[in-house]
């Protein structure tokens, strides 16, 4: 990919993982135009930190606060506001921590050190420090200026935060369960410098999310194309088949449960030829796509 294309994005949240509730405060109490940082202070009950790295994670999950609703000028947008507002107001279903991994992590342009992880690296096994060398081999290759090793170190640190789970059970303590999306075990550590991250059935993730992120996907990228190949669903940055971490059997599986639930959709599985089709892909509703997802809890 060209270099100028990325924006990097390694700094801002003060090696804070996003914490519960955090969003929901965001979304009720902030204002990402508000200046007066000790009124956000105020506001939001922590500390100068505090709320920055609130601000860091309010804008990298496209998150649209009530106050800035109206006039809102942020770059990248999402559906989380809308999750706030009609299906889940404290964003604890894990369908939500599921949307929520997705929403961040698509925006593969605006480089942080956990959005090149998913979109990029391929490695399932890693240590801390070589993570770390891999990706700035990958930002020389590409011509992309170095931050200092300091800010990738810390922002590591906040990936590892965010996402690691410990493997036994008698190492379990309060820091792995900092984030929601820990619950989502995409990311296992297995000793103190080993981390693993295997492609799997995510049998948590449901046929209805997945289909909405495919289709964000593919229109976002692909409104043109008619159809979509395995390959490109399980391994394009931004694909669900790569940010979900899934396994080929997995996607096939959920690209055959995408044609079931929506006629819409045509899978097709014959001599080698494993894609989904779509004729009219410009058209599918996404709101409708989020609202399935959620139709169970609705009363």
């Amino acid at each position: 990919m060209k270099s100028d294309i990325f924006n990097l994005h390694f700094s801002g949240h003060e090696t804070f993982a996003l914490r519960y509730g955090w969003l929901n405060k965001a979304y009720n109490n902030f204002s990402l135009n508000e200046k007066d940082i000790e009124k956000q202070v105020v506001e939001l009950g922590v500390g100068k930190n505090m709320v920055n790295s609130i601000k860091y994670w309010a804008e990298v999950s496209g998150l649209v606060p009530l106050k800035d609703s109206e006039n809102s000028k942020q770059n990248y947008k999402t559906a989380i506001s809308e999750i706030f507002a009609k299906y889940d107001t404290y964003l604890e279903l894990n369908e939500s921590t599921w949307l929520l991994h997705y929403f961040i992590q698509k925006n593969f342009t605006d480089l942080t050190l956990a959005r090149w992880y998913f979109n990029y690296c391929n490695k399932q096994v890693f240590e801390k420090s070589e993570l770390l060398s891999d990706l700035i081999f990958w930002l020389e290759t590409n011509g992309l200026k170095l931050p200092s090793e300091a800010t990738l170190q810390k922002d590591l640190d906040c990936f590892i935060l965010c996402y690691s789970k410990k493997l036994s059970k008698k190492q379990l303590n309060e820091d792995a369960f900092i984030s929601p999306l820990n619950e989502l075990n995409l990311i296992y550590q297995v000793d103190s410098h080993k981390f693993k991250a295997d492609l799997l059935e995510q049998k948590n993730l449901s046929v209805d999310i997945f289909l909405y992120c495919l289709t964000d996907f593919w229109q976002t990228h692909f409104s043109e194309a008619p159809s979509l190949s395995v390959d490109m669903i399980s391994t394009y940055p931004g694909s669900p088949g790569r940010l979900f971490r899934l396994n080929n059997a997995s996607v096939d599986y959920f690209l055959n449960q995408c044609a079931v639930i929506d006629d819409r959709f045509n899978w097709t599985d014959t001599l080698g030829m494993r894609s989904l089709s779509c004729l009219d892909i410009k058209n599918v509703n996404l709101n409708e796509l989020l609202a399935n997802i959620y139709r169970e809890y609705q009363k």
